[in-house]
């Protein structure tokens, strides 16, 4: 054959039919596609020094030398890294068919014999002869020492890769690891990498790509020409140009098992250059913003790192310092991991502090970490930038456009870790589509988390970070602008929703400012979900404005907090400390009407907390203001607080002493609610004492009463009420008549669920005595379900009761 190029494959010589013939057809075929290089030029390329070798190959009349020889042909060839896969593949089934070799000085044309190592050369591609070690590059940095939990998504990771090896796939697998500055997903990525790069016997590949840190991301070119002198291409051949590297990538990994990790990205245009194409290889991706193009292009399994849960912080913070140190100071542990705020980069730094300073107990170094100011800087203090907390969030920051960067200061002003796409609206100026638009992109960089749909959450650390960017940045009124918008929104929006809840209820008066963000809030259903999702964040707007002096914003706040009445037990203390928050803020601006109606709210809290004598004390004080301001209302209402204090200790007598005063100074005022609410005690009373008709009779006035104001919840209460004395009197039908129209309303109402169990059981009783003992189990298992829901004792004796009920008619 000549050298020239343009000159086909003499194919005469080739046997006839079977996989040898199969193999040298697709070499010829791409020997063809490829414009004819010539046997030099090929020989060059795959680091021979004679051309005949090359010509003996493809004339059938030899044997590549071992697997990685085929390889460099068919990449000589011209080979994509899909076709140098089906070319191996055809080269492995013809080398496992091929006929034996002739004995030694056999001459025969026929016998395919290996080219000898020594027609190799160093100067171009190195061709590993059989006896010769392969050279595996393994580049992954060492794995931390100290690796805790991470247990669900080292799951993950391995049940990936268990389908990279049980499953056939025509492409690279790629996994893409996400999360926020210092969550550790580089640590996760590394320590797994060398748990299982045992699985790719061809090597595993490296590199930090600089997406986020002080200098330009790394170019997909430097990090590519790294790799292709890894994979054995000497510097000299590298191809010029982003294109050819690529090629010339994916064709030295054709055909090999290589585990490649590509570190802390900054988009997907730079990974994508970077990714395997040939089955069998694997792809790591780490980065804090979400690749999302990745995973619907290529097919990426995405695993979003989050930060440590309570447990692996603690476990972290035990192996760090010692597991005997850190039992010796558990709360010291507990508040080290709430200042870190579970961020591993931070528990680590603080912790390598703690660890180097034995003699200093925990609790003194979590002192110093909890000075005002100081966080930061304290887990600065490293001498390393590169895992200095502050400098991660700066080359965060430093990749955000304007309008990013003006919403995550502004985060940073708001006064809880949790809040709403409409409070960042409310912060920002904007409308709730644009601010909803913007939470997403901080979230696809991992500045905010998702709680679910429209609302978010922000690490503690990086709220910090983001009050002190707002600080640096933006003027002093700018801030006190956006603080006042989005507390006169919760504001607004409390008030709207307290007064769905309660529409009968007395409320403190208050004139509210117009927000130009709207409330979410528009019935009682409505108003009722957004106070139960709000709650916690209310509490710590409240605990702002009451710190912060903002007396008329902290009444209005307070007083939209009774609600927490309907909640469950454990909700109640809060409650008092809303109560105490509104006394103090009314006291202060001098609003003694006010501070009248805290007063006696505070009582109601400390009666359903069982602290008897505060509420009397405090219902007292609430009386004498009410009888100073000459309000008469004001004074029923106290009175009645009173009396329920009486009728909760079962004084009874005294407590109808009580109501029976306030009745007269209620009667026909306002909307009514208070002097139903004084019928209903009478009625409650009058059972307790026997005088069952009399409390029929003050049932029937509040059942007038409440529906006269338009109190659907407060109509099932009287219901209620009503069928409890009708049942006394031995009216059952007319109990139950009553009670099933009651529960009916309260199963449609929210946030009355013990109203409502109340009531079944009551209609119960009724069904029972009617011979309908089916119903009553029924009704027994329902109420019995909801007092299981808040731990209440009694859940179990109404459960027994309706079994009992069903046993007995079988």
């Amino acid at each position: 054959m000549g050298e020239n190029r343009g000159q086909p494959i003499d194919t005469s010589g080739w046997p006839q039919g079977g996989a040898h013939r199969a193999w040298l057809s697709f070499c010829e075929d791409l020997h063809r596609r490829n414009g004819f290089p010539s046997r030099r030029e090929l020989a060059t390329a795959m680091g021979l020094t004679s051309a005949t070798r090359v010509n003996d190959i493809l004339r059938g009349r030899r044997w590549p030398a071992d697997e990685e020889q085929a390889r460099r042909l068919l990449i000589a060839l011209g080979g994509v890294a899909s076709e140098i896969d089906q070319g191996l593949r055809r080269f492995r089934e013809a080398r496992r068919v091929r006929r034996p070799a002739p004995p030694q000085n056999s001459q025969g044309d026929g016998y395919l014999q290996p080219i000898p190592a020594a027609d190799t050369r160093e100067a171009a591609i190195p061709r590993r002869s059989v006896a010769e070690a392969p050279v595996v590059p393994r580049q992954l940095p060492p794995a931390p020492r100290t690796f805790v939990g991470r247990a669900d998504e080292r799951a993950e990771l391995d049940a990936v890769l268990r389908s990279v090896t049980e499953h056939s796939a025509v492409s690279a697998t790629i996994i893409t690891v996400d999360g926020t500055a210092g969550v550790g997903k580089t640590s996760l990525v590394v320590w797994w990498g060398h748990q299982v790069q045992d699985r790719f016997p061809d090597g595993t590949l490296f590199a930090d790509l600089g997406g986020h840190g002080p200098g330009a991301p790394v170019e997909p070119s430097l990090a590519l020409s790294a790799f292709v002198q890894a994979l054995g291409l000497p510097e000299h051949r590298e191809p010029r140009g982003l294109d050819a590297l690529v090629r010339a990538y994916r064709s030295l990994l054709a055909g090999r098992r290589v585990l490649v990790v590509l570190d802390n990205a900054a988009d997907v245009d730079q990974v994508r250059p970077l990714l395997p194409t040939s089955t069998g290889c694997l792809a790591v991706v780490t980065s804090r913003g979400v690749l999302t193009s990745l995973s619907v292009v290529e097919g990426a399994h995405r695993i979003g790192i989050g930060l440590f849960t309570q447990h692996e912080a603690e476990e972290l913070v035990r192996v760090s310092v010692g597991t005997d140190r850190a039992a010796a100071e558990p709360s010291a542990v507990a508040e080290l991991v709430r200042l870190c705020a579970r961020l591993p980069l931070a528990l680590r730094v603080a912790t390598a502090r703690i660890a180097t300073r034995r003699r200093v107990p925990i609790s003194d170094h979590v002192a110093d970490l909890g000075q005002a100011g100081q966080l930061l800087e304290m887990l600065g203090c490293t001498g390393d930038e590169r895992i200095a907390v502050r400098t991660l969030f700066d080359w965060s920051y430093k990749q955000l456009d304007a309008a990013q960067a003006r919403l995550f200061r502004r985060l940073g002003l708001h006064p809880a870790l949790e809040f709403s796409e409409y409070a960042a609206a409310a912060l920002t100026g904007v409308d709730k589509t644009t601010a909803y638009r913007r939470l997403e992109s901080l979230v696809d960089l991992h500045l905010v988390e998702t709680v679910y749909r429209g609302r978010y959450r922000m690490h503690a650390l990086l709220h910090v970070y983001a009050a002190e960017r707002a600080a640096t940045e933006d003027p002093a009124y700018k801030r006190h602008e956006a603080l006042v918008a989005v507390l006169d929104w919760y504001a607004y929006t409390a008030t709207t929703a307290d007064r769905l809840v309660f529409p009968a209820h007395p409320a403190v008066d208050v004139t509210l400012k117009p927000v130009p963000v709207p409330s979410p809030c528009t019935d009682r259903a409505s108003a009722w979900a957004w106070l139960t999702r709000e709650y916690s964040t209310l509490l710590e707007v409240l605990s702002h404005t009451s710190d912060h002096g903002r007396h008329q914003t902290t009444v209005v706040l307070a007083a939209a907090m009774r609600f927490l009445a309907l909640k469950p037990p454990a909700l109640w203390q809060a409650r008092l400390e809303a109560d105490s928050y509104g006394l103090t803020a009314a006291k202060a601006i001098g609003d003694r009407m006010s501070e009248a109606i805290f007063y006696r709210r505070r009582a109601d809290t400390y009666q359903m907390l069982g602290h008897w004598e505060d509420s009397k004390a405090d219902l007292e004080r609430s009386l004498a203001l009410a009888t100073a301001e000459e309000d008469s209302v004001l004074r029923g209402e106290a009175l009645c607080g009173l009396g329920r204090n009486y009728k909760l200790q079962r004084r009874y007598e005294e407590a109808l002493v009580c109501y029976q005063q306030a009745l007269p100074l209620v009667r026909g005022t306002r909307t009514g609610y208070v002097e139903a609410v004084v019928e209903s005690n009478l009625s409650q009373l009058c059972i307790q004492l026997g005088l069952l008709k009399d409390a029929v009779r003050h049932a029937e006035r509040e059942l007038r009463l409440r529906r006269h104001s338009g109190d659907v919840v407060g109509e099932a209460y009287a219901m209620h009420g009503l069928a409890t004395a009708w049942q006394k009197l031995g009216d059952h039908a007319a109990a139950a008549r009553l009670g099933e129209r009651a529960v009916e309303i309260f199963r449609s109402a929210a946030g009355v669920e013990r109203y409502l169990a109340s009531a079944l059981e009551t209609t119960a009783e009724a069904l029972i005595c009617l011979d309908a003992p089916e119903r009553a189990a029924m009704y027994l298992h329902e109420a019995a379900a909801i007092l299981a829901d808040t731990d209440d004792p009694r859940a179990n004796d109404l459960r027994l009761r309706a079994c009992g009920l069903r046993r007995s008619q079988l």
